[in-house]
């Protein structure tokens, strides 16, 4: 009898119990550090300059005059897509007391895969905003597509304002060598919307971009000719930026809810990087969510330490989740290169810690395309390839040279991501790359041997 009781007494909560049960968190207002969180303007740190540069071309829609169409360039996490919401959102609210009938939408060309899904998008949040029947996603053809986004703005609004974030990655899903990327048509239709499409309205257009000469050097040039934006550079944030953005967020943790090392260690994580705040955002909300899944009550560093791996992990899915498989190979093949070959690389007297030479990451592609009965392509499509991946801004391409007149080489940098993360992330998502890892020391000798030689 006793050892029934006993029995019944370490039986676990039921379902319904643990839901219900008191909760406990570390976030006071964790909408603060959501990324699609569009933040007061007195949270913006350290762009004083380019949030009145914007304000100053959108300014003439509340006076009924046509703004300027922009191009934000500048390094991810800088700022260009906050700013240019932030000021949006206000534009839109003062001319609804002016009488002037504004929206704003946003696409990230990184996510679509045609000019046709990316109309679609926009078509549909301006659908969702001034609350109207959704068009059909399917049987409708782009063209349609354009009338409908055409006529909305035109019956519904003076000013359309459309964030085109990252366009340049926007290129589209069957283009041959002799049609210009998607994001040229687009560029195109909706800067000169008011003639095609007979309207009395009009569009803004704030093109964001980490590559602005990937962007500028694919409009056609009937898209050049009418496209032409006025231009508002991000620069990297510091760490003392970074520092002062994360504090200025503070109020998204309950109070004592951070230890007091949490922030500076978080801006000194991403400031090593590339200054990227949207990464040290990520990184601050998911050393909180750690904190929580263990039922703590304050964050420490050990969680942000935890937490950068998947957070990490979470930015390479991101990137592979859009771009070919041959893409990922080529970028597997590189990240193979800097983590099995730290020994070499530390030794070199012009590679670093950080570093893949191309060359021997092309040597490494063609041995994992063979280890693997992958299709081999020509080193001209890798090296093409992993410039495209540059414009991610998942490794960085830098030029170099040896000294003593022994000529220049390429060279893949790993600052955002960590070469570990890309290894582990690929080969969780494909068997082909878990299968090259099995023989590590195979593995290591082929990437020292090669780096040996190089």
């Amino acid at each position: 009898m006793v050892e029934e009781l006993g029995e019944q007494s370490e039986r676990p909560l039921s379902i319904t119990d643990q839901l219900t049960s008191e909760y406990n968190t570390v976030f006071n207002n964790k909408d603060l550090i959501e990324p699609d969180t569009i933040v007061d303007e007195d949270r913006i740190v350290g762009r004083d300059e380019q949030l009145n540069r914007v304000i100053n071309i959108i300014k003439p829609a509340l006076h009924g005059d046509q703004p300027e169409d922009m191009l934000l360039r500048g390094p991810s996490g800088t700022g260009k897509t906050l700013i240019a919401g932030t000021v949006a959102t206000k534009a839109i609210k003062i001319g609804a007391s002016r009488d002037v009938q504004m929206e704003f939408v946003e696409v990230n060309g990184k996510h679509k895969k045609s000019e046709h899904e990316a109309i679609h998008q926009i078509t549909h949040a301006f659908e969702r905003e001034l609350d109207l029947e959704y068009t059909s996603k399917t049987g409708v053809s782009t063209s349609s597509r354009y009338d409908r986004l055409f006529d909305i703005v035109d019956e519904y609004l003076d000013f359309g304002i459309v964030i085109l974030d990252e366009l340049d990655l926007l290129v589209g899903d069957s283009r041959n060598k002799d049609e210009p990327p998607a994001f040229s048509d687009i560029l195109y239709k909706l800067s000169r919307a008011k003639r095609i499409g007979k309207m009395d309205s009009s569009f803004t257009l704030i093109v964001t971009t980490n590559s602005p000469n990937s962007l500028m050097s694919g409009l056609n040039s009937r898209t050049d000719s009418t496209f032409n934006p006025t231009e508002v550079s991000f620069a990297d944030y510091n760490a003392n930026e970074l520092r002062e953005i994360l504090s200025h967020r503070r109020d998204a943790f309950y109070e004592d809810a951070l230890d007091d090392d949490v922030i500076p260690y978080v801006a000194a994580v991403a400031a090593q990087g590339e200054g990227d705040a949207r990464f040290a955002i990520d990184l601050l909300r998911e050393a909180g969510n750690i904190a929580n899944r263990r039922e703590m009550q304050t964050v420490h560093k050990s969680h942000v330490e935890e937490a950068k791996n998947q957070v990490e992990k979470n930015y390479v899915v991101d990137v592979i989740e859009n771009v070919s498989f041959q893409k990922q190979v080529s970028l597997f093949a590189a990240a193979v290169v800097n983590l099995y070959g730290q020994t070499e690389l530390g030794r070199s007297d012009y590679l670093t810690e950080m570093s893949a030479p191309a060359t021997v990451a092309h040597t490494l592609y063609n041995w994992i395309t063979d280890h693997e009965d992958i299709e081999q392509r020509s080193k001209h499509s890798f090296l093409r390839w992993m410039r495209e991946l540059d414009t991610y801004e998942v490794i960085e391409l830098n030029r170099k040279g040896r000294g003593n007149e022994m000529g220049v080489f390429a060279e893949y940098i790993f600052h955002n991501l960590s070469a570990e993360a890309m290894v582990e992330t690929l080969a969780d998502k494909d068997k082909r790359f878990a299968n090259v890892l099995e023989d590590e020391e195979l593995l290591k000798s082929v990437v020292q041997t090669n780096l040996k030689n190089f």
